[in-house]
């Protein structure tokens, strides 16, 4: 039986707000961030793990200087904190890591079993609470 939307264990966060410097803010929709959200939920559908992962957009990750930012997470598990995320070049690679993650006991995911993309530009990494 799939889950529920709310009952998805794992969360992929999307900074909708991101914006390349000197791009105007309005309108939102054009923003980098906003693409790089609508891309993943476009091509997240018709993966493996899309009935483990809920997409959601976060009003900001404030990582300004890095956009577009990503973070990743599970109830027990570290989370993750990603900059210089882009659409469509990233999507790819962001969904393979997410099955990296969700593969990985406690969300620990090495540097080396990233894709090449999600490598450096890693911003931090927070424990799991509790």
């Amino acid at each position: 039986m799939p889950l529920n939307h709310s009952e998805k264990p794992y969360t992929l966060h999307v900074c909708t707000s991101c914006r390349e410097p000197g791009s105007p803010r309005e309108p939102f929709y054009q923003r980098a961030g906003h693409k790089l959200f609508q891309a993943l939920k476009s091509e997240m559908s018709g993966t493996d793990i899309a009935d483990m992962v809920e997409i959601r957009p976060a009003e900001c990750l404030s990582i300004c200087p890095r956009p577009c930012g990503i973070a990743v997470s599970s109830p027990g598990a570290w989370s993750y904190l990603f900059g210089d995320q882009q659409a469509p070049s990233s999507v790819k690679e962001i969904i393979e890591c997410l099955a990296l993650y969700i593969g990985a006991d406690k969300g620990i995911m090495k540097r080396s079993e990233r894709p090449k993309g999600l490598r450096g530009s890693i911003l931090g990494r927070v424990p799991p609470v509790g």
